[in-house]
């Protein structure tokens, strides 16, 4: 396992981690922390990479039935700050339940028992049993659509990641309709073919 600020990695490296680490449909397991210094954790699937220079992500976060903002918006909105955590196999039930509508001040990897760890530049911790996580700072805050979305873009700051992510993406989880998911089971390289 390593870890490193963005800054200090070589271009090639840090494009390979956001080409590898951000699959079709992936998923944003964005954890925050509240200016009161809850923590919430939530998954998100209108998530991708913009660009590696620099290393850009977006997310889009929609609000509650009530019209309210959803945690996750508050919180980024509030300290500008959020870490996206890789979802595998043994990581996807745990966050399937994060996406329930819990209280504003429960703690969602509490009571799921997702351990989490410190981030490197950030105050919202990483999931501790994730292969990858990404902390952001955010860049921008877009309301889109007739009951805005709040489309946030965040720059990675510091990364954390398995060796392994920068060939593959085997393993990693992503969303297809209603409550299905999908794992990276098949990849076809072909980068014989110039």
């Amino acid at each position: 396992m390593k870890s490193a600020r963005a800054f200090e990695l070589p271009q090639q490296t840090l494009s390979k981690l956001i080409f590898n680490l951000v699959v079709p449909r992936p998923i944003a397991w964005i954890s925050t922390v509240s200016i009161e210094g809850a923590v919430n954790l939530a998954p998100f699937s209108f998530y991708n990479a913009i660009t590696t220079k620099p290393p850009l992500l977006m997310v889009s976060i929609g609000k509650r039935k009530d019209g309210s903002l959803k945690d996750t918006s508050k919180n980024i909105k509030e300290t500008g700050e959020f870490v996206v955590n890789v979802v595998t196999r043994n990581l996807l039930e745990k966050m399937h339940l994060t996406g329930r509508d819990y209280p504003p001040q429960a703690n969602e990897a509490e009571e799921l028992q997702v351990e989490l760890e410190p981030s490197i530049c950030v105050k919202p911790p990483r999931v501790k049993e994730s292969p990858a996580s990404l902390e952001c700072v955010v860049k921008e805050i877009v309301p889109l659509g007739s009951t805005p979305m709040d489309v946030v873009i965040g720059e990675v700051v510091a990364l954390k990641w398995k060796e392994e992510l920068l060939d593959t993406s085997k393993g990693v989880v992503g969303r297809l309709g209603g409550k299905r998911y999908c794992c990276v089971a098949e990849e076809i390289d072909l980068s014989h073919l110039k």
